[in-house]
């Protein structure tokens, strides 16, 4: 299925012979960005280096790994006792308050030393925006964008596919930007036409419509007009055969919506800010050229081939493990979700 070609008047997807020679599949796309394997409970690994965070009623809401409530402990331990209920032995850390304000103050003033003090680097991409973590579909709390990581909860964001087709040939074509190569994440890497997380207080739809015009200069009216709601993607982020000692072992749960839109041939996509570096109309072999070659960012990769299954062309007729990606785009994840 590496290879493009006409079925009458419309393009497929076909698995060559060399395709089935050396067993190639898409399925790497969904692994490289859902890496926490489904029995991560039951290694020793886990259960030595990892701490649930829970509400102040022991519902859990995300995974801090060992080294990270020591450093807190280090640094910041008077905001730490203040904040939280913590069990080396039960491998817990419970939020003590039972308002929003006072876990956000208390948070906020935790956030604090670790932004001053603290060798994470994680907290070196300091955004002063915010995530909400939810309870009964509630904001539960609100976390520095830079710490969603460090404790590991579920984030959310939006991505957006932008293609049209030729009027004459009815070929699609795609349009893909690259990621400025100045970004701190993924430089120069593929993107998806627009994305970003959900800042709080906003939600999907008012993200969407910021960052289409940030992102890609497409003004309101025309996202309110073409932009459609087409499904989410969920997943378990984590370095695989990792040991949950390090950052680059932080688990994270992201909830991506998705949206589509159709753009008339004569609107053109344009970089509004820093963080694209240009946009390129691609071709759909060159689309599936770049997913087979890394060159996504990994989980613009997943949305683009979700893309790929949504419009027919990666289908159980040409991919053997289709059944397991599409059930590894929609991951369980195991806390509350807004």
């Amino acid at each position: 299925m590496s290879t493009v070609t006409w079925d009458g008047t419309r393009q497929i997807l076909v698995r060559t012979p060399a395709d089935v020679k050396k067993g190639f599949s898409f399925l790497g796309v969904v692994k490289a960005v859902d890496g926490l394997a489904y029995d991560y409970k039951s290694t020793a690994a886990f259960q030595e280096h990892v701490y649930e965070l829970q509400t102040e009623l022991g519902i859990p809401i995300g995974y801090i790994l060992q080294f990270v409530v020591q450093e807190m402990r280090l640094i910041a331990l008077t905001e730490f006792n203040h904040l939280f209920e913590c069990s080396d032995a039960d491998r817990y850390v419970k939020f003590k308050a039972v308002d929003f304000e006072t876990r956000n103050e208390q948070l906020e003033a935790l956030a604090l030393q670790l932004r001053r003090n603290s060798s994470l680097d994680c907290v070196k991409g300091w955004r002063d925006e915010k995530y909400a973590v939810y309870v009964e579909h509630l904001p539960y709390v609100l976390i520095e964008r830079s710490l969603s990581s460090v404790f590991g909860i579920i984030t959310y964001g939006i991505h957006v596919n932008g293609y049209l087709r030729d009027a004459s040939t009815g070929e699609l074509l795609i349009w893909v930007p690259r990621r400025s190569y100045s970004k701190a994440t993924w430089p120069g890497m593929l993107d998806n036409l627009v994305a970003g997380g959900l800042g709080y207080p906003l939600g999907a739809y008012e993200t969407l419509l910021k960052e289409s015009m940030e992102e890609a200069a497409l003004p309101e009216e025309l996202i309110a007009n073409e932009a459609r709601a087409v499904g989410v993607v969920s997943y378990f982020h984590h370095n695989p055969g990792g040991t949950y000692s390090t950052e680059a072992d932080f688990i994270t749960g992201e909830v991506e919506y998705l949206y589509d839109i159709e753009l008339p041939i004569d609107v053109i996509p344009k970089p509004n800010d820093d963080e694209v570096n240009d946009f390129n109309l691609m071709k759909l072999q060159q689309v599936v050229d770049s997913l087979i070659q890394g060159e996504f960012k990994p989980n613009c990769g997943l949305i683009m081939l979700d893309f790929l299954v949504r419009h027919g062309y990666v289908n159980s007729g040409n991919e053997p493990h289709y059944l397991e990606i599409v059930t590894g785009m929609h991951r369980h994840l195991p806390f509350p979700t807004r």
